[in-house]
């Protein structure tokens, strides 16, 4: 494992965690929400986006519309299937979890350029899929 890396994963997660909990919100939350901005999704899309478990993702979901934050409605399309959206609370919960996190690149970004930047994110993200077809084919897959 890349050591700054980790050093980078855990100095984001001690800024996120403290951020969010001054909205009441754990850390799984404040990335869920983003998630289900733009469109309703079912629990089992949502999981699947993030790669985890069906049971992480119920608890999760359960605590936001606790919250007040996301509204669950039956998919008329499938009776059986949930849809999930924010609630107007969720949609200015959003906006909050957006500055914090462009809070946190700005201080990451200091000193890099605009192509750096794309260059960063760009790498990540194939990173990413990569581990994620990686755990789907080794049987890694959390869900299904």
């Amino acid at each position: 494992m890349n050591r700054y890396l980790g050093i980078y994963r855990r100095c984001e997660l001690y800024y996120i965690r403290e951020e969010l909990e001054k909205y009441g919100l754990l850390s799984l939350e404040g990335r869920l929400l983003p998630l289900i901005k733009d469109k309703c999704m079912s629990q089992e899309e949502l999981g699947y986006m993030m790669n985890l478990d069906k049971g992480r993702i119920a608890r999760a979901v359960s605590l936001l519309e606790e919250k007040g934050l996301i509204c669950r409605q039956v998919n008329e399309k499938n009776r059986r299937q949930k849809l999930l959206s924010l609630s107007e609370a969720g949609v200015e919960m959003v906006k909050n979890i957006e500055e914090i996190y462009r809070k946190w690149d700005n201080i990451c970004y200091t000193g890099f350029t605009a192509e750096e930047q794309d260059l960063y994110q760009d790498f990540i993200k194939r990173m990413a899929e990569n581990a994620a077809e990686y755990r789907r084919k080794n049987g890694g897959c959390l869900n299904g």
